[in-house]
């Protein structure tokens, strides 16, 4: 029976979009929503924990706030000793996705977005397939 049970991460899921649990985190990370609208690629996005990364398409474009926090995550997890490919990749969560009329997330989709500064770093919001 080797590989049933459960291991470290089994049977753990993103919470629901209507969850509470979304609206507290927010609150709790001090998010400030820079607005502006911008386009870009999905580049990841992992289903099964409900979170991913966008790649901008003109990462020149995005507020010098956003910069600066990609600039300081990239910085610290040099510092924690870990290699950092994706310097200019912005975090994007489930319920920050409009996924009306069917919008499925998937590798390679090109959205647009809006962005965010909070006490973890940058991030996507408002985020709808082009």
């Amino acid at each position: 029976d080797k590989g049933k049970g459960k291991g470290k991460g089994k049977g753990k899921r993103a919470a629901p979009l209507n969850s509470e649990f979304w609206e507290r985190k927010v609150e709790e990370e001090n998010r400030e929503e820079l607005g502006g609208e911008y386009t870009g690629t999905i580049q990841r996005y992992n289903f099964k924990f409900g979170w991913g990364f966008i790649a901008a398409d003109n990462h020149a474009d995005l507020p010098p706030q956003v910069k600066s926090k990609l600039a300081q995550a990239k910085k610290t997890s040099e510092q924690d000793g870990k290699e950092w490919t994706d310097a200019e990749l912005i975090y994007f969560r489930k319920p920050d996705v409009n996924h009306a009329d069917g919008f499925k997330l998937a590798q390679d989709t090109p959205v647009t977005f809006s962005v965010y500064i909070d006490d973890k770093g940058a991030g996507a919001y408002d985020v709808n397939q082009a």
